[in-house]
């Protein structure tokens, strides 16, 4: 019996030799294996942009801010340590974000990056500290100055263990449950650049638990002199990073809503602030057909005027184009593809809750109710599609002027478009103030901030009051380039008067017959300029 068994495992050895002789080391014979690595190396999901429940809000304070006329301001960030180092994150450039998020069309802040690390010294770093002491470089100072820390990451705060199991003489089978959670908080604060005091009250502490589970299934069996082992488990882990931003922007919205004195908590108490508000979303998207899917995102993007084809559930190249522009100017990953990204951007304002974690959709879907979308936008089913809004603001909040005063106008569009500004003076003389040969691109990018005129070109005009009366600014936002038809309409150059329309009332009658059928919007600011009021 022994003898047979060497037999047998010498014949096994002999075939795998001859084996792997046979195949040998060319790697010739793999190619067709080889040449898919660059294909399986790529990720498989799309990227996304980084959304948290307080993004929305950070929006709104965008608008609140730009509403209040909050002057420019000049604000810089300390490093944001992490004591614990169990959370290797950059949280200060993820309060860069939010302060840029918050300043989009109202100006808020501007951002001085400037530090000096000897342990990173990059390309920027290095040109500046070559540049600054020749005078070749000016750094602005900042006004004001965010400072803060990750307090604390506390691992295994709540740990819940769970198991069950059976067994018998050639079975067993177990089930294990694990719950852990981790506490994590941030303190921010804003301080005094000059004196490098903080600010008493503005200030934020805030913390979140992130959760990890476990589950695991342990199956084994014997038959006869032979055992089987089958092990079945999964992991849920919530990242550290996702949690520090959502406290970074709930603490940014505290810390400037304090220090502009304005009612930030309107933008904490939002809908899509809820910690379900996402996954509520994600539950309806996985219940839709791909049709019911194409269908919907084809009557939302005609409604928000992107589209204007109908919902026949195919997706063609001009709905997918439709959707590329709306994905451009709401921030979400631009590919053209129906994903949740986008769904959760076009549904965001379509869905309410009663404040616990009931969710209903407005307008759309199962179980839908009536009733008016957030934020002012349009009804899904409405038939004509919504124009695009046009925004003007003065840069301060009180519209009377005295002369020899300058003025400068604050203009967005909520839809990437093409951008024509008119100003009339008190004489009644109407001048295309923009694009001009200081500002020549007439294409305006979806809730950005334009500044008319262009104050970081030193060459630039200025709208000075020169004479007392009423005055006025008209823009016309259009989906495509009407430049040459507005120029033989109004028979003038840029910064030229124009002597064909008489005034900003047939102006707006001449714009929008010019701009018909293409879902044109017009926005206007009017103020008066007082011979007696003090400068």
């Amino acid at each position: 019996m022994i003898r047979t068994t060497r037999v047998r495992l010498c014949l096994a050895a002999s075939a795998v030799a001859v084996l792997a002789g046979c195949s040998g080391t060319d790697l010739r014979r793999d190619r067709p294996y080889i040449e898919r690595t660059t294909i399986e190396s790529r990720p498989i999901a799309e990227p996304v942009r980084a959304i948290t429940g307080f993004s929305d809000g950070l929006a709104c304070m965008d608008s609140m801010l730009r509403a209040e006329r909050v002057p420019t301001t000049l604000i810089t960030s300390k490093q944001i340590p992490d004591p614990s180092s169990k959370a290797p994150v950059a949280a200060k450039d993820m309060i860069f974000t939010a302060l840029s998020e918050m300043s989009r069309t109202s100006n808020a802040f501007r951002i001085v990056d400037f530090e000096i690390d000897p342990l990173k010294q990059d390309t920027v770093q290095t040109l500046t500290s070559l540049m600054l002491p020749a005078g070749q470089l000016a750094i602005p100072k900042p006004a004001v100055y965010v400072s803060g820390a990750i307090s604390y990451v506390d691992q295994n705060v709540l740990i819940r263990n769970g198991g069950i199991g059976a067994s018998a003489k050639n079975w067993e089978i177990g089930y294990s449950n694990d719950v852990i959670t981790t506490a994590v908080g941030l303190e921010l604060h804003l301080g005094d650049f000059t004196t490098r005091t903080l600010f008493p009250g503005l200030d934020s502490a805030n913390e979140i638990a992130a959760g990890n589970k476990g589950e695991g299934i342990d199956l084994g069996g014997r038959i006869k002199n032979a055992g089987t082992q089958l092990t079945i488990g999964g992991t849920i882990s919530q990242g550290v990073g996702p949690a520090v931003r959502t406290l970074v922007e709930l603490g940014m919205i505290e810390v400037i809503g304090k220090w502009a004195r304005v009612p930030y908590w309107d933008c904490l108490a939002l809908d899509q602030s809820h910690p379900e508000f996402q996954r509520q979303l994600r539950e309806w998207y996985g219940d839709m057909s791909d049709e019911q899917r194409v269908r919907l995102f084809a009557t939302a993007l005609h409604a928000l005027g992107y589209y204007d084809g109908g919902g026949d559930g195919r997706a063609d190249s001009a709905l997918r184009g439709a959707l590329a522009r709306y994905q451009a100017d709401h921030q979400a990953t631009v590919s053209g593809n129906f994903n949740f990204e986008s769904y959760e951007r076009l549904m965001t304002n379509y869905v309410a809750t009663d404040g616990s974690d009931h969710f209903t959709r407005i307008g759309w879907g199962d179980g839908a109710r009536a009733g008016a979308p957030r934020g002012g936008q349009v009804a899904l089913d409405a038939e004509a599609a919504r124009p695009i809004a046009v925004d003007i603001t003065l840069d301060r909040k009180d519209p009377h002027f005295a002369l020899g005063e300058s003025l400068l106008l604050n203009v967005s569009v909520d839809r990437t478009a093409h951008l024509y500004c008119f100003y009339e003076d008190a004489k009644g003389t109407l001048t295309q103030v923009y694009p001009s040969t200081f500002q020549p691109a007439p294409l305006l990018q979806a809730r950005r901030s334009l500044l008319i005129p262009d104050i970081a070109n030193p060459r630039s005009y200025t709208l000075e009051m020169t004479q007392p009366g009423h005055e006025a600014a008209t823009c016309l936002a259009t989906a495509d380039d009407r430049s040459n038809e507005l120029q033989r309409a109004l028979g003038a150059a840029a910064l030229e008067p124009i002597h064909a329309v008489p005034g900003t009332a047939t102006l707006r009658q001449t714009l929008l017959e010019l701009a018909r059928g293409t879902h044109a919007g017009i926005g206007s600011a009017e103020w008066d300029v007082d011979a007696h009021a003090s400068r």
